[in-house]
């Protein structure tokens, strides 16, 4: 899974079929400063949760680092 650059974040091991909804929630929230649990649900489609710092799907668990404007992308369901 390849990492790619949306704005300034640097989003690690995303996966390609969750690629367009992660650039979507980064730059919407960039560009915003905020993304509320709602917003992020209208993007991935799905249930999106929040636990400290991180956000989760069923498919994924995204780990934000804030500081260093990175998330890391980590599969918790195999995806295609």
């Amino acid at each position: 899974m390849p990492n790619i650059q949306v704005s300034r974040w640097l989003v690690e091991s995303c996966p390609k079929v969750l690629e367009q909804k992660i650039i979507s929630a980064v730059a919407y929230r960039e560009m915003k400063g905020s993304i509320s649990d709602m917003e992020l649900c209208q993007i991935f489609g799905e249930t999106v949760w929040k636990s400290g710092d991180n956000y989760h799907t069923h498919a994924v668990s995204l780990h934000i680092n804030e500081e260093e404007k990175r998330c890391r992308v980590i599969p918790r369901l195999s995806i295609a």
